[in-house]
């Protein structure tokens, strides 16, 4: 039974990531989608994973408006904190030779990122269900609720739109909706509740993406088995 669990749970695992890449949206919750030449939006405070570079990389990293002028080698590029909103303009470039060869990704010579001035943290040692979840029935009324803390960095927009959540599962077709349409953005921590509908038609474990403002993915796995 450990053995056809921990299956069933890399199975779930597996599915997940797919639908999330298939499913990846930008919903202008905060404070508008992503126009085309973002290559991502963050909030103050993040790191960005380029993942395995060379050292021959050479990153110049510009924040005109707060005076910042960095540049890094190599993989010190994941390792670098955007601490202030704004845009950052980071300019790539080889120190190899035209003819030799690199093992990391292809990236473009001018990348733009931008740093939202709010931060979103779910708490899911404190997520809570209305009901507990079982196999074969239909829910229309579950509520799911989970602390989420919220930290402002200068002046921002009073509300935005509310983060969606997405769950999946071997033979689940649970659907959430957010509870309140609309988020008051102020610092402290707020309770972020989903009315859930649906059922699991099948044993199966459960995972909750829920998204950020920045359409960013902090995931919750359910460690029971749903049967």
């Amino acid at each position: 039974m450990y053995v056809i669990r921990n299956f069933l749970f890399s199975i779930l695992t597996m599915v997940s990531y797919t639908i999330m890449a298939q499913n990846k949206f930008n919903s202008g919750n905060f404070p508008d989608s992503n126009p085309a030449g973002y290559y991502r939006i963050i909030s103050f405070g993040d790191k960005i994973d380029f993942g395995s570079i060379e050292t021959s990389a050479r990153w110049n990293i510009t924040n005109s408006k707060e005076g910042i002028g960095v540049t890094l080698n190599g993989s010190e590029i994941n390792d670098y904190i955007f601490q202030y909103a704004g845009e950052y303009e980071i300019q790539f470039s080889e120190t190899k030779k035209h003819d030799e060869g690199c093992n990391h990704p292809a990236f473009p010579k001018k990348i733009i990122v931008k740093v939202n001035p709010v931060k979103l943290s779910f708490d899911f040692s404190k997520i809570g269900f209305s009901q507990k979840i079982r196999r074969g029935i239909n829910y229309d009324n579950l509520i799911v609720s989970v602390p989420g803390k919220i930290n402002i960095q200068g002046k921002t927009a009073n509300e935005v739109k509310a983060p969606e959540l997405l769950i999946t599962g071997v033979g689940t077709s649970l659907l959430a909706q957010p509870v309140n349409g609309t988020i008051e953005i102020k610092n402290g921590t707020q309770v972020f509740k989903y009315k859930i509908s649906g059922r699991v038609d099948k044993e199966s474990y459960l995972m909750f993406d829920f998204y950020d403002f920045n359409d960013e993915v902090q995931s919750f796995n359910l460690q029971q088995i749903i049967n």
